[in-house]
């Protein structure tokens, strides 16, 4: 499979090929994948640009020539740093059962920041990159290359002495649909009250499996997605302050402004006039 998105399905599905391939070539305000997670196994390659990433409360930019992983369901997103960035790079997803047959369950995969590694990783990727799915032998071709990246990831990339615990499928089922209504319906009402009746819920049994699946709490997580598109909003309609808030589902502009400051480090004014 291909696709020039960011933006990667929470119930990632496979057909025969364990592997899905997202090739990017993007510019701007088109970087970014809003917060999310899924069941596969993802590594992300960069081989022009930069962009920034964010995996459970880690911040980081990523720059070309680098890579890393995003073990199964850690919660991610990603944006550029300027409207002016180009990213060129790809993602590969792999399937966890595939995983678990070939090498093991219950392990924890790291960037070990070896050259070796970091060469290898990237002519997979660049080779990946350039597979045209016309190819006669496409499915044979990325098949070898995945067992080569299993065989890199076995031998280089597994944390010793961790053990990673994946929540149980038909909870991240559950997880993802949340996730996928959050992001249909954040520009309304959105309460606690309200999210947990629609799935059948109490609130304090809907706000225990939220922090269980997803790692933060539901307000935190909702006020994460309204922000995250009241600044794409802001970059590219240059609304007003009001207008943001009010399109993005925050009651007025001060809890606007007070909640952006939270995430973003800076005022939304000033977070305008650095990009």
């Amino acid at each position: 499979m291909n696709s020039t998105s960011l933006y990667e399905a929470f119930n990632d599905t496979f057909d025969k090929i364990p592997a899905l391939l997202y090739r990017h070539d993007r510019i701007g305000s088109d970087i970014w994948a809003p917060l999310h997670w899924h069941r596969s196994l993802e590594i992300l390659i960069a081989f022009e640009g930069r962009l920034s990433f964010n995996v459970g409360s880690e911040n980081f930019d990523f720059f070309e020539d680098e890579w890393l992983i995003v073990n199964s369901s850690e919660l991610h997103s990603l944006r550029y740093t300027s409207p002016s960035d180009h990213f060129k790079g790809i993602t590969i997803m792999i399937s966890y059962p595939f995983l678990e047959t070939w090498i093991g369950k219950d392990l924890f995969f790291h960037n070990p920041h070896r050259q070796t590694v970091t060469r290898q990783l990237q002519e997979i990727g660049l080779e990946l990159y350039a597979l045209d799915e016309n190819e006669p032998h496409y499915a044979l071709i990325l098949m070898r290359r995945l067992y080569d990246l299993l065989l890199l990831l076995s031998s280089d990339c597994i944390k010793e002495d961790v053990k990673y615990s994946v929540p149980f499928s038909k909870e991240s089922v559950q997880a993802a649909d949340i996730l996928e209504y959050i992001e249909a319906n954040y520009k309304n009402d959105l309460s606690l009250d309200d999210i947990a009746s629609h799935f059948q819920y109490s609130s304090s049994y809907f706000s225990r499996f939220f922090k269980k699946c997803i790692g933060v709490n539901y307000f935190s997580y909702l006020n994460f997605v309204r922000v995250h598109h009241a600044a794409q909003q802001l970059l590219k309609n240059k609304s007003s302050l009001t207008e943001c808030a009010m399109d993005n589902g925050f009651p007025n502009t001060k809890s606007f402004i007070t909640i952006f400051k939270k995430l973003y480090g800076c005022t939304p004014k000033q977070f305008l006039n650095n990009h």
